[in-house]
């Protein structure tokens, strides 16, 4: 049940997401709610992640198995955490309206988005 919830989580910020982007040129006020609720789905499902790994009895026992070695794991956590740095700093660029550097950012943040999501798909199973 963890794993639904956190690949349910993710998969609605991505949607979100994808969906803001292409509201970028059409209705700015479309596009800030759709990024918000990517913004809050990510943040909502990564405080959900860490409380099962630091609060809970751990992942393994919540019922997330790695399906690879823990070097790929690793590196899937620093990439998304560097993900988590770019998307808070989209979202305080594109609320302060720092057009050219918001803009720069998706071009980033996007595609390495999509990698950490789809990454995460195939390298945890529920047991």
């Amino acid at each position: 049940m963890s794993l639904f919830l956190i690949n349910t989580g993710m998969t609605l910020s991505i949607l979100f997401f994808y969906t803001g982007y292409w509201f970028r040129i059409r209705n700015n006020r479309l596009h800030r709610i759709f990024n918000s609720g990517g913004i809050l789905f990510n943040l909502g499902t990564a405080v959900y992640l860490l409380g099962l790994k630091y609060l809970g009895e751990g992942i393994e026992q919540a019922g997330l198995i790695a399906t690879v070695d823990k070097l790929y794991i690793d590196i899937h956590r620093a990439v998304a955490a560097i993900t988590l740095i770019l998307m808070l700093l989209m979202g305080w660029s594109g609320l302060t309206r720092k057009k050219e550097f918001h803009r720069k950012l998706h071009f980033i943040f996007l595609p390495l988005y999509t990698l950490v999501y789809l990454s995460g798909l195939f390298l945890f199973r529920s047991n």
